[in-house]
């Protein structure tokens, strides 16, 4: 894979496991100011979120999930469209708020979308001729300005002034920074966790990232009761919302995966890729049988008469305990698509500016942005029983269903 990276937005150094990922100028918790770029980059999620988008800010891409992998960019604003077969397409919003090379820009964009396979990109800047607008046009990359904004806003009736939900900046700015400097009894816990959130994820298979997400809310579960301090309480409950949505994602993702399967393969399917993560079962086997041989041969050139033992090493690994449960999550999902395929955006409103900010959901507002909640409503307590049944999690976090 080509590497393409931008000085400006990659800090080189950000590689090993023990390093925490942080996006381009990360905040520091002592400053009260946020720069007016973050500022606009929500405003992109929240507009993306309006058009039917699961979005997240500050994604950052890697080569992929090996330990030495290395840091391809960060995506500004990055979106996922889901249909109702679960099938999806992506989008990511390019925001600069101030100077840039815009020819320079289009090509470092479009290179980037054909290393990450993403759909559609937006590069949100001012002051652009029409000349190169439509040179962006004929490389699939769509210019936004500001004054279109404003009008996209007023098309899908977006209040200016209303920034609830995840792009809530004054609630959401400062999570990740707090969440990954937690020290409780040692930081390398919260320091794996965001790092997955903000980029392992993004390289990850489904099945492998549904087992690592339940095992770190399995961890943030034994956190309830523990002495910190107010803010630390506030980011951890924000670290376990950011996991859920990104459980949905990958559960969306193997429900496409498998929608068009019968149910006996579906079971086996997943049965295989639970038990065997990135690596099959039958991958395994035949991994061991070459090394197996490859031992064989060296030690017959050594020894002429040695013979080998019988190949008959179990190598197969068996199925977590929440398999079934699962496996039974996938079915539901796919029998009633209506309840599950917008349900990303459903659970992100309502765990972020509710749940989150520990205020009674606003069933007038919620119908605002979801004409039909009731069917949504039901497929998300569905996810978050499964949840709380698996990890541990408290019900007491969710309105929902507690």
């Amino acid at each position: 894979m080509k590497i393409l990276t931008e000085e400006r937005n990659i800090k080189p150094n950000m590689q090993s496991e023990e390093a925490t990922v942080l996006p381009k100028n990360s905040p520091s918790i002592k400053k009260n100011v946020i720069p007016p770029g973050f500022i606009l980059e929500y405003r992109i999620k929240r507009l993306l979120f309006h058009m039917g988008y699961f979005v997240k800010n500050g994604v950052i891409m890697k080569t992929s999930n090996d330990e030495n992998a290395l840091i391809v960019t960060d995506l500004d604003v990055f979106g996922v469209y889901v249909h109702r077969d679960f099938s999806s397409k992506t989008i990511w919003a390019d925001c600069k708020s101030g100077k840039a090379k815009v020819h320079e820009r289009i090509s470092w964009i479009k290179g980037i979308m054909s290393t990450l396979n993403i759909d559609d990109t937006i590069f949100v800047k001012q002051g652009i001729r029409t000349e190169v607008k439509k040179y962006a046009q004929k490389t699939d990359i769509q210019i936004m300005e500001l004054n279109v904004v404003d009008k996209l806003e007023k098309d899908y009736k977006i209040l200016q002034h209303d920034w609830s939900g995840s792009w809530d900046y004054k609630t959401q700015y400062y999570q990740g920074t707090i969440f990954s400097k937690i020290n409780v009894p040692t930081n390398d816990l919260y320091k794996r966790i965001y790092n997955f959130i903000v980029s392992d994820y993004w390289v990850m298979d489904s099945y492998s990232s549904v087992k690592k997400i339940i095992t770190a809310l399995r961890e943030l579960s034994k956190m309830d009761g523990v002495s910190i301090s107010p803010e630390e309480t506030l980011s951890i409950k924000w670290a376990k919302y950011e996991l859920i949505g990104l459980f949905l994602l990958s559960t969306l993702n193997i429900s496409k995966e498998l929608y068009y399967l019968k149910e006996t393969e579906k079971k086996e399917i997943i049965l295989e890729s639970l038990s065997s993560g990135e690596i099959s079962n039958k991958k395994r086997a035949e991994i061991f049988g070459a090394a197996f041989k490859l031992a064989y041969s060296l030690v017959q050139k050594q020894i002429p008469d040695y013979i080998a033992p019988e190949e008959n090493v179990d190598i197969n690994l068996t199925p977590p305990k929440y398999a079934d449960a699962f496996i039974d999550l996938i079915m539901r999902m796919n029998s009633n698509p209506d309840m599950y395929y917008d349900l990303l955006r459903y659970l992100d409103y309502i765990l972020m500016e509710f749940d989150f900010k520990s205020l009674e959901i606003d069933e007038s507002k919620v119908k605002d942005i979801f004409p039909n909640p009731d069917n949504l409503t039901l497929g998300a307590k569905t996810i978050l029983n499964f949840i709380c049944q698996v990890t541990g999690i408290s019900k007491a976090d969710f309105q929902l269903i507690k």
